[in-house]
């Protein structure tokens, strides 16, 4: 059974790219990257369905993780769209 710290190991594998992509497309069509971190799941051999995704993804949000990351040009802790869905 796949848990939380599986998730993040790999989250944590995705280059900088792949991440700011998947970001992204969480601001412009969540369904679209619900299905990206699906197949990512997958191709890590893990197993999760789409509360555990998203339970995992607010946890990693919370703990600050994607802060860093780069989305539509600039980081994700300064992003207005995802603070609008996000505030502190």
């Amino acid at each position: 059974m796949s848990n939380f710290n599986d998730f993040q190991k790999m989250i944590n594998s995705l280059n900088k790219e792949k991440l700011s992509e998947l970001c992204e497309e969480f601001l412009t069509n969540h369904e679209a990257a619900m299905n990206i971190l699906f197949k990512y799941c997958t191709e890590f051999g893990l197993i999760f369905d789409s509360q555990e995704i998203k339970d995992n993804m607010t946890i990693m949000h919370k703990n600050g993780d994607f802060d860093n990351i780069v989305c539509f040009g600039i980081e994700l802790s300064e992003n207005q769209l995802y603070k609008k869905f996000h505030p502190s």
